[in-house]
């Protein structure tokens, strides 16, 4: 079955979603083979804003659409593999923070391993046994576990965050990826140093069991119960009901100046229109939850603090004080100077 096939197997399903900035670095690979980047998301139907915005969700397969279209029509066998140099503990957000302050590497895979799921569809797996520890990784979708490219850049990625955890020297003593080997596979062997066997029964790092046991240099037991807490408020956020993910992400989104309802809707992975749909379902439109946080935080910053009305109008996402004063007094009846000595 082509990655085609695939694709359109699943083209009717529930689209699941990968972070934005799984595609670090994309568009400096790409030039580097005279390719046009903006071109090839739009074949993919990547918005070009999602390489600016790292907290966007992206449907799975419209990535793996772009980097196997990408990697055929520019002769790049290694697109994914070159991918995942970029990647990063910090690409995991608080879950990253959360495995830095870990004792030591095994609690740190351990603490990923339970909190991936927030992030993305890649299942991480830990098994030891005697005399070796295999950190295996499969995608729980079938569109991106039968591409070679994510399965690189999945597979690549862990690499380095083990790299992270261990120091910049660290091997592992054996690579297995699922996908058959390319025509060159001396990328592969150079990459991660080690042996690399192909069209193996799954994807995994074997490593040794003392790198389990190395302590981590820069872990903090204060800052890992504060990520703690971070990621299970998150996590608590991921439960809630859409439209209550929706008011979250136009508080955090109102001070970029682009909270529009596209850019929300990128973020939570979905099309506008699918969106729109839920918040009517909701009983609730999109513009009626921007009015009414922006109303809220108007009243609290007034209020509450001593910030400028120029400040408290970027904070609202508003380009110019006089359109914030044009829709403070449509909506308060007076200016927002007036209104703040008013309540003062």
């Amino acid at each position: 079955m082509t990655i085609a096939d695939i694709l359109l197997t699943f083209a009717d399903m529930p689209r699941a979603t990968a972070s934005a900035n799984v595609l670090t670095g994309f568009a400096a690979l790409m030039r580097t083979k005279g390719a046009d980047p903006a071109q090839l998301l739009r074949r993919a139907r990547i918005p070009l804003s999602a390489l600016s915005d790292p907290q966007a969700r992206l449907p799975v397969a419209s990535v793996v659409r772009l980097l196997e279209d990408s990697a055929l029509r520019f002769d790049f066998p290694d697109l994914g593999l070159r991918l995942s140099q970029a990647r990063r503990l910090s690409h995991f957000g608080v879950v990253g923070k959360l495995a830095r302050d870990e004792p030591d590497v095994r609690h740190a895979l351990q603490a990923i391993s339970a909190w991936l799921h927030l992030h993305s569809e890649v299942i991480l797996d830990l098994q030891e046994g005697e005399g070796s520890v295999a950190l295996s990784a499969f995608h729980a979708e079938t569109v991106a576990e039968s591409s070679p490219q994510v399965v690189d850049l999945v597979m690549g990625g862990i690499f380095q965050i083990m790299r992270h955890l261990c120091g910049p020297q660290w091997h592992a003593q054996a690579v297995c990826l699922a996908h058959s080997a390319p025509a060159d596979s001396r990328p592969y062997r150079r990459y991660f140093g080690c042996p690399v066997e192909f069209d193996a029964g799954g994807n995994a790092l074997i490593i040794a069991p003392a790198d389990l046991d190395q302590a981590l240099a820069e872990a903090d037991p204060i800052f890992r119960s504060d990520s703690e807490r971070q990621v299970e408020a998150w996590a608590g956020l991921v439960a809630r009901p859409l439209d209550v993910q929706v008011r979250e992400i136009i508080r955090v989104m109102l001070p970029s100046g682009r909270c529009t309802m596209a850019n929300v809707a990128l973020r939570l992975g979905l099309q506008e229109r699918t969106l729109r749909r839920h918040l009517a379902d909701a009983g609730v439109t999109f513009a009626s939850e921007l009015a009414a946080a922006r109303r809220a935080l108007a009243h609290s910053y007034l209020e509450r603090s001593d910030k400028t009305i120029e400040a408290i109008a970027g904070l609202l996402g508003f380009s110019e004080t006089s359109a914030f004063s044009r829709w403070f007094r449509k909506g308060f009846g007076c200016g927002p100077r007036e209104w703040r000595q008013r309540a003062g």
